[in-house]
């Protein structure tokens, strides 16, 4: 019986390797948006990344400067209206306002251009209770796989900040607190680490690699301490580097790891997974780029973001590293380890290469 648990085990480890080769996150996609109230009219000032919106709307031949782009935008105009009509959506006491995209412009944020589209919403009536439908880049173009927005709203006294991602699509103004806010970020933490495959595995790595909860507990915290410096400083701090460099080389840290358990040569295991969280933070941070200025209710945002990437992780290791110790007590422990080591360091040299010289 024990031994049917174990290669059951083992069957699960290589299978959560498996799916995460298949699914791990590559194309990230951060968008803004400030919504505005004026009488019978909502202003939408939205701002999607370039080139995944040349993806989803035909904008014409590659641009290669700003001019080019903001050319591109103002002759896809009738295309942009009919692929933003049922995909941002302001509505008043379930009635639907008249959508106009009013201005288009290109703008730059963090070295990547940006699409700055101005959309001017009718309302039939002065009051009444407003709510918001975003659906950009959703599951159906398959254009991004993981697109947030961050929005910044004011209805008359009522004010705040929310997050549109693949799991929250609608909003009804006056619904928002701190304390909801707070649980919408700290949700998407927890989903950005347990859907960032490439971030599971490399802690699944960690898990094969230690003996012992205590040297468990003694990576993981060092690999907290490191990818929340960098993530704080990224998006606080204005530190940036391109994803081109940062996925290659998290992908490499997989790949790194899971060598080194292969080796025995996990002497100084604390030093590399503190190095190689720092990039796995620079990682985190690509999904939410914050370029408002600094305030409280941002700043609990970003702890409940980076408290539900803890979450998240927590829930990872208590799924998985009792399986781990399972497969490290029976007869099989040696090769069972090994393989599902092995299976690790292949992925992760694959996502290197997919990454470096295919991207």
């Amino acid at each position: 019986m024990r031994r049917l648990f174990t290669l059951l085990g083992l069957l699960v480890l290589l299978a959560l390797a498996g799916t995460t080769a298949a699914s791990a996150h590559v194309i990230a996609s951060t968008g803004y948006a400030t919504v505005t109230q004026d009488g019978r009219q909502v202003n939408v000032q939205l701002s999607l990344e370039y080139a995944v919106l040349a993806r989803a709307v035909d904008l014409g031949a590659p641009a290669t400067d700003d001019g080019q782009r903001s050319q591109a935008l103002d002759q896809a105009k009738p295309a942009l209206e009919t692929y933003l009509h049922d995909r941002v959506v302001v509505s008043l006491d379930g009635a639907a306002c008249e959508p106009e995209l009013a201005t288009t412009s290109v703008g730059s944020r963090a070295g990547t251009p940006y699409a700055e589209l101005g959309l001017a919403y009718a309302c039939a009536g002065d009051g009444g209770v407003f709510r918001l439908h975003y659906t950009v880049f959703g599951d159906a173009e398959a254009v991004a796989d993981d697109h947030t927005n961050l929005v910044e709203y004011h209805f008359g006294d009522d004010s705040g900040r929310i997050v549109f991602d693949r799991s929250h699509h609608d909003f009804t103004v006056g619904d928002s607190s701190v304390a909801a806010s707070s649980l919408q970020f700290g949700t998407m933490g927890v989903e950005h680490i347990l859907l960032g495959l490439d971030h599971v595995l490399f802690v699944v790595a960690l898990m094969l690699g230690a003996q012992s909860l205590k040297s468990l507990v003694q990576v993981t915290s060092m690999f907290t301490l490191a990818h929340s410096v960098t993530l704080v400083s990224t998006l606080l701090g204005g530190l940036t580097v391109p994803a081109v460099v940062v996925e290659p080389l998290i992908a490499l840290s997989i790949a790194f790891v899971a060598v080194e358990n292969l080796l025995g040569s996990t002497r100084h295991r604390l030093p590399v997974v503190f190095g190689f969280g720092l990039l796995h933070g620079l990682g985190f941070a690509g999904s939410l780029r914050i370029t408002d200025e600094i305030s409280p209710e941002l700043l609990v945002s970003l702890l409940s973001f980076n408290v539900g990437i803890e979450a998240g992780q927590a829930v990872l290791l208590l799924a998985v590293f009792p399986l781990v110790l399972l497969v490290r007590r029976s007869r099989i422990s040696v090769p069972a380890v090994r393989s599902a080591t092995g299976v690790v360091a292949a992925f992760g040299l694959y996502w290197f290469v997919e990454r470096f010289f295919l991207a």
